[in-house]
C-alpha cells in the first residue's frame, strides 16, 4: 500500500516537473535563468519518470533509459549551483569558466555516445571499448559518482549561502524561500544516499517524494512573489522611481569625463576613493552616478573600480616581472591582498600569481 502510493506521488511529481520545466521558457526573466531553470526541472522530471517506471516495473532494463538519467544527474547538480550564483549574488556576471561545470557531464554524454553506437555496431574498436567499460562496471561507478556530485554541489549551495545573502540587500523573505529550498534539496540528497548504502529502494522513493512536495512549494511561492526569481518586475518598479535621475544630464560629456579621470588620472589608484567624490568631480549627485553606472555601464561602483585597478595591476606585472604583487595591489589601489585576489581572480579567473607565471613568465638566465 506504502509503495503504491510513494510511486503515484512520484509520477505525479515527474508529470509536474516536465510542466514546470516548459513554462520557465515563457517566463518574464532572463534568458539565462529561463534555461537554468528548464534544464533543472526537465532533469528532475527525468528522474522520477525513471524511478518511477524502475519501481512500478520490477526487471525493467532499458540502457537508453538508464543512459538519459545518468545525463540527468551529472547535469542537475551543475545547473542547481549555477542558477544559485545567478540569483543570490548581487555582482554575478555570466563568465566563460562557469563552463568547466558541465566537464562531469561531458563524460556522461562521451559513454552514452559509446555505449548507443556500440550497441548498435556490435562490431569493431567502439564495441570493444563499450565491452571493456561495461566488464569494469563503469556505469555503475558513474552513477554513484552522479548522486555523490549532486550532493557536493548541494553541500557547496550551503557553504556558500549565508554569505551570499548577507551581501545582498534582499528582504527576509527570500531569505527564508533560499534556506528552505536548501534544506529540502539537501534532505533529498541524505534520503538518495541512504538508499545507496542500505541498498533499499524505499529511501530513494522517499527522496522524489520529498521533492514532488518542492514542486509544489516552488509552485505556490512563483505564483505569490513572481518577484523572487525575475528582475523585469523590479526593473521596471526601480525605473519608475528612478527614470529623471539622469534627466537634462550630458551623459557623453559624463563619459568623457569619467575616462579622463580614471585613464588619465588614474583616481582608481587612490584606495580611498569613494562613489561620493568621483560623483563630485563630475558635477553630479551620487545617486545620480549611481544610476549611471548601474542602469548605463551595467556595473556597480565597486566592481567598476576594482576592473581598471586589475588591468593596472595587469600593466604593472608587464612593465615590472620582479615587483612584489602585494606592491603592486597597494599601487592599484586595493587597500588588502585578499581584496586583490578576490578582485583579481573574478575579473580574470585567475589568481595574479598563476596570471603572472603565465603571461609574464621570468626569462631563464
Amino acid at each position: 500500500m506504502l509503495s503504491e502510493i510513494l510511486n503515484s506521488v512520484i509520477l505525479f511529481g515527474g508529470g509536474l516537473a516536465l510542466l514546470l520545466a516548459f513554462v520557465q521558457l515563457f517566463h518574464d526573466r532572463s534568458i539565462f535563468k529561463n534555461i537554468l531553470l528548464f534544464v533543472i526541472f526537465l532533469t528532475l522530471g527525468i528522474i522520477h519518470f525513471h524511478v518511477y517506471i524502475t519501481s512500478a516495473t520490477p526487471g525493467f532494463n532499458s540502457n537508453i533509459a538508464s543512459d538519459i538519467f545518468l545525463i540527468s544527474k551529472y547535469l542537475l547538480g551543475p545547473s542547481m549551483y549555477i542558477l544559485f550564483l545567478a540569483v543570490f549574488r548581487k555582482d554575478f556576471i555570466f563568465y566563460y569558466e562557469l563552463f568547466l561545470h558541465l566537464v562531469p557531464v561531458t563524460f556522461a554524454i562521451l559513454f552514452v555516445i559509446v555505449d548507443i553506437y556500440g550497441i548498435k555496431n556490435p562490431q569493431g574498436l567502439v564495441s570493444s571499448i563499450r565491452f571493456y567499460l561495461l566488464e569494469n562496471s563503469l556505469p555503475e561507478h558513474l552513477h554513484t559518482l552522479g548522486f555523490a556530485l549532486l550532493f557536493v554541489y548541494i553541500c557547496a549551495i550551503g557553504l556558500r549561502f549565508d554569505i551570499s545573502i548577507l551581501k545582498r540587500e534582499k528582504s527576509n523573505r527570500l531569505f527564508i524561500i533560499g534556506f528552505t529550498v536548501v534544506v529540502m534539496l539537501f534532505a533529498v540528497i541524505v534520503l538518495l544516499i541512504l538508499g545507496i548504502f542500505t541498498g533499499s529502494f524505499l529511501w530513494t522513493r522517499l527522496a522524489l517524494t520529498l521533492t514532488t512536495f518542492f514542486f509544489i512549494y516552488w509552485f505556490v511561492i512563483v505564483q505569490i512573489y513572481p518577484e523572487i526569481f525575475s528582475s523585469s518586475i523590479k526593473k521596471k518598479k526601480a525605473s519608475s522611481r528612478n527614470g529623471d535621475l539622469l534627466h537634462g544630464l550630458d551623459l557623453d560629456l559624463i563619459e568623457k569625463r569619467l575616462g579622463q579621470l580614471m585613464e588619465q588620472e588614474k583616481l582608481f589608484c587612490d584606495e580611498d576613493i569613494s562613489i561620493k567624490r568621483l560623483a563630485d568631480f563630475l558635477s553630479i549627485q551620487p545617486a545620480q552616478f549611481s544610476y549611471y553606472l548601474n542602469h548605463k555601464l551595467g556595473i556597480n561602483f565597486n566592481n567598476f573600480i576594482n576592473r581598471y585597478r586589475v588591468y593596472e595591476a595587469i600593466e604593472m606585472m608587464k612593465q615590472d616581472n620582479d615587483r612584489s604583487l602585494l606592491d603592486i595591489a597597494f599601487s592599484a589601489g586595493f587597500n588588502s591582498k585578499s581584496a586583490f585576489y578576490e578582485a583579481f581572480t573574478k575579473e580574470t579567473g585567475m589568481s595574479p600569481a598563476k596570471y603572472r607565471r603565465k603571461f609574464f613568465p621570468k626569462k631563464k638566465s
